[in-house]
């Protein structure tokens, strides 16, 4: 049976347990379960009380089955054999399953057409996009036709507002609500889908990376946050591969490796047996040969002189309707000039790069020069690409659900979103060899995300490094990734700066996640950049 549904229970979590005196009912169960995901069988002969008056976090290593367990959870992967019991009681009208919400990378991706992404940097598209207001409106997260015509939401659509308000005052979206989705950052895309989470009726939340993206100012307010909700009846399961992120509030763990359940137990009993820095699998066996990147990535032609200007940047302001995006900025970055470019959410860091790229049409309008090419002047924007490499989280959400990882890391070659041009004999064994690089080759065959999130991650990274760039850009490269994969990549790049095989770009909310060898920073923030030769 997939579920069995008991009459309501106590929903007062710890309040109730100390009341009773007596041990917290349970609030969902799996017994002896498992789950099919397409012609396998995961988490196997798998049994897990999450009591009322706890909290728990899944935590694991890049591919451990993490987020599909997740998955399982929410009653979206078909049951094997064993039970899944649901002991809470939904709300009216609505099923168990319909009352577990959920925010992750995969829903973000739903939730973002090709079309909407392609057109980000589109001034006249963005006027006709999708705003915050409307994807928040009841109709669209509620998935209620708008042309009913019935009394039967009215109660609901009350409800429904409540929930919103208090959900755009808790992440304090309330400035974003006119602006369209493809303008806001990362971060602030965010926060825009854990307010649409909250603006449903729910009984249980799983929150898949949720600190991803955020600056260190909005993870400490979601973290309180994410306090107060679990205060509530509102139970909470949170998924990542950083224990230092998780709230005092949650009480349990709940470790997972190669899709089964190897530990569980109350917060510091997992954390003693496992501290936070052994959660992720080991180092993949090439990281252990020291320099292979940066060997792989010079290969065959020489290191630029240093001192040599790659992009040159001079009063540029980009603005969207009333809001300044960037103001007056003033920066060359040169050969061998490796730049951490810092700030807060929204503060303009993804604009920044989309400039230098070629990708934002204001670029056009601005004193931006890339490779010696001031843009606007007749340059192939294509010839410039195939010396830049990148990767961020806006370029992950491009690629359709069948493209393999091949595909992907050949397609670096061309910078286009799936392979259209053969590969050389050449540049396929180039492809294979950034996968062997980061312990992928095994999965050249497989669909992208087929893999798990913290794996896509390395395989674009990959992509960005396989047609040995001159200018590297590196927008939030590590979110996702558990503590080995992101050891394994930051000497990576730190590698290949330290050679002269690339000038880098870095940008990241994660000062512990720069490599070493980048000694300069861009800070962007309220308008007024500040650059320095140390950090």
């Amino acid at each position: 049976m997939n579920r069995l549904e008991e009459q309501p229970g106590q929903e007062g979590g710890r309040r109730g347990a100390a009341a009773s005196g007596a041990r917290a009912r349970p609030f969902l169960s799996l017994a002896r379960a498992a789950f099919r995901l397409g012609e396998r069988v995961v988490f196997e002969d798998t049994s897990w009380v999450f009591r009322q008056d706890e909290h728990w976090a899944i935590v694991g290593a890049n591919a451990s089955g993490k987020s599909l367990l997740g998955e399982a959870v929410r009653g979206g992967l078909p049951l094997a054999r064993g039970e899944l019991r649901y002991h809470f009681a939904a709300p009216p009208g609505l099923t168990p399953e319909e009352a577990i919400g959920q925010v992750s990378f995969e829903l973000r991706k739903r939730h973002t057409p090709a079309a909407m992404v392609q057109s980000r940097w589109n001034s006249l598209e963005e006027e006709a996009a999708l705003r915050v207001r409307d994807f928040l409106e009841y109709e669209r997260v509620m998935a209620v036709n708008p042309f009913e015509v019935t009394d039967r939401h009215r109660e609901g659509r009350r409800r429904f507002e409540q929930r919103r308000r208090r959900a755009v005052g808790l992440l304090r979206v309330l400035p974003f609500l006119d602006r369209t989705l493809i303008s806001l950052s990362n971060g602030e895309r965010q926060r825009i889908e854990l307010a649409r989470a909250l603006c449903h009726p729910l009984r249980l939340l799983i929150l898949d990376e949720p600190f991803a993206g955020l600056d260190r100012a909005m993870r400490e307010h979601f973290g309180h946050l994410l306090g107060r909700l679990m205060g509530t009846r509102l139970r909470v399961l949170l998924i990542t591969t950083r224990v230092e992120d998780l709230p005092p509030q949650v009480t349990h763990l709940l470790r997972v490796d190669g899709c089964r359940v190897v530990a569980a137990g109350p917060r510091h009993e997992i954390l003693r047996a496992s501290p936070p820095l052994s959660v992720g699998a080991p180092a993949p066996p090439a990281h252990r040969r020291r320099s292979a990147a940066a060997e792989a990535a010079s290969k065959g032609r020489m290191a630029e002189a240093p001192g040599r200007e790659l992009v040159r940047l001079t009063d540029v302001t980009v603005r969207y309707g009333q809001s300044t995006i960037l103001e007056r900025i003033n920066w060359t970055v040169r050969t061998g000039e490796s730049w951490a470019l810092l700030g807060p959410n929204g503060s303009g860091k993804t604009t920044l790069l989309s400039l230098i790229l070629g990708d934002n049409p204001q670029a056009y309008a601005n004193q931006v020069v890339v490779f010696g090419r001031r843009r606007g002047s007749g340059e192939s924007i294509w010839e410039i690409k195939r010396r830049i490499g990148s990767v961020s989280p806006e370029a992950h959400l491009h690629f359709n659900d069948a493209v393999t990882c091949f595909e992907v890391v050949a397609s670096g070659f061309h910078e286009t979103i799936g392979l259209f041009h053969r590969p050389t004999a050449r540049q396929r064994a180039q492809a294979r060899q950034w996968l062997r690089r980061f312990g992928l080759l095994d999965f050249a065959r497989a669909p992208l995300f087929a893999l798990s999130a913290g794996l896509q991650r390395m395989v674009l990274l990959a992509r960005a490094l396989v047609k040995r760039p001159r200018l590297l850009l590196l927008d939030e490269p590590c979110q996702g990734l558990d503590p080995a994969h992101r050891q394994a990549f930051v000497k990576a790049v730190d590698d290949l700066i330290r050679r002269a095989a690339v000038t880098a770009i870095y940008v990241t909310h994660r000062p512990d996640e720069i490599p070493p060898s980048i000694r300069r920073v861009l800070q962007l923030g309220d308008h007024c950049p500040s650059a320095g030769a140390d950090r």
